[in-house]
């Protein structure tokens, strides 16, 4: 009986397990996990879990009981530190292996720490249940969160901090939030959402002196030559791939990821997915590595499919979406804010979508409170021909979408 190996228990590796018996595969599945909590949804810490709106088993993706139903096999709370896949075997860190027939990696990634932040009881990271169970705790306690990074994870926190009643200290090093993703103008709105709800937002700025008191972090020195009071810190300037276990078994490293076909497959039988994932795009044409947990959780699927049926090609576009305050995010496709950005809809109303072209091809589309629009946004997207930028402001999308190739 095959047995395929899952190691990582966050959405890729959930996604896998699951759609490998929705599909049929009727061998061995075992997921081996790192976490001490069972597969969890992971958008939740950032906000209804944060602020305590919804407690733990909302928080998890299934029962227990359903594991024992579809017959996965869930080992929590061991890491795998090696392996040989000419032998088709793992190595567990306390002792002994694991043989596979197939292996599927979902590592995710390790909150980056910056050296000048001092370790302190009152600073902390963002990416587990562990993390933000911490967090909600800690702000309950708080008056003053001091944020450092307006990444998403920052962003979201801060929306949630502000619904609880906290004040809200944001220190970013860009010029403006998410420049480098979503372009200067995008991100000059989101510094304008927060800033609207009592946040204050510092760009172009850093921590330049710490001040402690015992293990606890009392308050910070700013670059712009402000000295600020704060109770708690939370570091979130995105992550570290998990790359060790990768790099044991001898798979290609490249642009911080794992370099994977497009179906997904990195060496005979072996599946990466999620945010190590480096992956050669069969609709955009390029390899693209995408942190977000939707494109996890997709990647699962796409790999089981593969698993079950046959090695094939995984086309589906990235998508995440954010929420903050009463503004919906969503994004599909893959740009850069160095692309063209073409804009569509109401900014002030915070009601618009932005579409990113490369060579008058659609590489990307952000929408707020304009989720029509981004769907049909993909479609564009996906066609991979030339539009007018023009049209994309004015015309009827759906008509466009329809339109032949010229």
């Amino acid at each position: 009986m095959a047995r395929a190996v899952i190691v990582g228990g966050g959405g890729a590796g959930d996604a896998t397990a699951f759609a490998l018996r929705k599909r049929g595969f009727d061998g061995e599945v075992v997921v081996i996990s790192a976490d001490d909590d069972r597969p969890y949804d992971r958008p939740y810490l950032s906000k209804e879990f944060l602020r305590g709106e919804i407690d733990a088993p909302k928080v998890f993706l299934h029962d227990e009981a359903e594991y024992a139903k579809e017959r996965i096999e869930l080992r929590l709370d061991q890491r795998v530190t090696g392996g040989s896949l000419s032998e088709r075997k793992v190595n567990l860190a306390g002792g002994g292996d694991v043989g596979f027939d197939f292996l599927v990696l979902g590592l995710g990634g390790t909150p980056r720490r910056l050296p000048e932040v001092p370790t302190a009881q009152n600073v902390l990271t963002l990416r587990s249940l562990r993390d933000s169970r911490a967090l909600r705790e800690a702000l309950d306690r708080a008056s003053r969160l001091l944020l450092i990074g307006a990444g998403f994870i920052g962003a979201e926190v801060a929306a949630s901090a502000r619904k609880l009643g906290k004040d809200v200290l944001i220190v970013e090093a860009l010029p403006v939030p998410l420049q480098r993703a979503l372009g200067r103008e995008v991100g000059e709105i989101y510094a304008r959402i927060h800033r609207d709800r009592g946040v204050d937002v510092r760009t172009g700025a850093r921590v330049d002196r710490w001040h402690t008191e015992g293990d606890r972090v009392t308050g910070v020195s700013i670059s712009d030559g402000t000295d600020e009071d704060v109770d708690l810190v939370l570091v979130a300037v995105g992550i570290e791939p998990n790359l060790d276990l990768p790099k044991a078994l001898g798979l290609a490293l490249e642009g911080g990821g794992v370099r994977v076909d497009e179906g997904l497959r990195a060496a005979e039988n072996v599946y990466v997915g999620g945010d190590i994932a480096l992956h050669q795009h069969p609709v955009l044409g390029r390899s693209i590595r995408v942190e977000h947990w939707e494109v996890a959780k997709g990647h699962g699927r796409g790999i089981a499919a593969s698993i079950a049926g046959g090695h094939a090609p995984y086309s589906k576009l990235p998508y995440f979406w954010s929420d903050q305050y009463d503004v919906s995010l969503e994004y599909r496709g893959h740009a850069s804010g160095d692309d063209t950005a073409v804009w569509r809809g109401d900014r002030e109303a915070l009601t618009f979508s932005v579409f990113y072209l490369r060579e008058g091809i659609v590489q990307g589309v952000l929408s707020m409170n304009d989720a029509k629009t981004n769907e049909l946004g993909g479609k564009l997207i996906e066609s991979r021909r030339p539009v007018d930028p023009s049209a994309l402001q004015l015309a009827d999308l759906a008509e466009l979408v329809g339109s032949p190739a010229s």
